[in-house]
């Protein structure tokens, strides 16, 4: 299982989690995301996005994982170890809500503005954490992954739209008083967990590098204002075994 420091984790908002996902996991991974992102058409189910400049168009996302094949993915997670911190973290009635790609290709891949998920998000996660797995490295030099300590501390912020940005409102580091932003260096296979309120983002990717990773997040089920698109007990979760 993931050491977790939950004194630092409350008090930063994140945490560094090395060595979360075995050689052989990662090589699967990278297989299934090779054959979509070659794919002339994905399944809706997957709700992809793609970035595009130059005429070079590549898989820049995609959602609902576990949902579409959770016999790959379930025993993946369980092997990583997630479903312990979720224990950890949220407790019985954790359940999984969003299990995502974002593969940030090489030459095209956009930058991710300063956000906080649950601003983002269609619904309130309670107690919802994010555990982020790189699958390639993960640095400055192809789009990286930067987040700001303590962001997390006084809930949510608001959220503002930004001209150059089309994907979704943002936050301002200076605008919004923020600490400046850790930068995360990663071998394939670390990982890194933070609560719904971490302020996070990422950089383009001007590399010829791709810079993969898959995101899970877990919610506590049990809360009275629980509500889910999608939602995967963490006891389903756990019986998929980890063979």
């Amino acid at each position: 299982m993931p050491t977790i420091d939950i004194d630092a984790y409350g008090r930063d908002g994140y945490q560094v989690l090395p060595e979360l996902l075995g050689p052989e996991d990662q090589r699967r991974a990278l297989e299934f995301f090779d054959t979509f992102d070659a794919a002339e058409h994905v399944a809706s189910d997957y709700e992809a996005e793609y970035d595009e400049a130059a005429g070079v168009r590549r898989l820049r996302k995609l959602r609902r994982l576990l949902w579409n094949d959770p016999t790959l993915w379930g025993p993946m997670l369980n092997r990583a170890g997630v479903t312990e911190l979720a224990r950890t973290v949220v407790g019985e009635d954790a359940a999984v809500v969003f299990h995502a790609a974002f593969l940030k290709p090489a030459l095209v891949g956009t930058e991710v503005a300063l956000h906080q998920d649950q601003a983002l998000w269609t619904y309130t996660y309670p107690k919802a954490f994010s555990v982020w797995t790189a699958l390639t490295p993960v640095s400055p030099a192809n789009g990286g992954l930067f987040g700001c300590p303590g962001s997390h501390a006084d809930g949510c912020i608001d959220h503002h739209d930004r001209p150059h940005y089309r994907w979704h409102a943002s936050l301002d580091i200076a605008e919004d008083g923020l600490n400046e932003p850790v930068q995360f260096e990663l071998a394939p296979g670390d990982g890194v967990m933070w609560d719904r309120y971490f302020a996070h983002g990422s950089a383009a990717n001007t590399s010829p590098n791709d810079r993969r990773g898959m995101v899970v997040v877990f919610a506590d089920a049990s809360d009275p204002d629980f509500r889910a698109k999608d939602s995967f007990p963490l006891a389903d979760l756990a019986a998929l075994g980890n063979a």
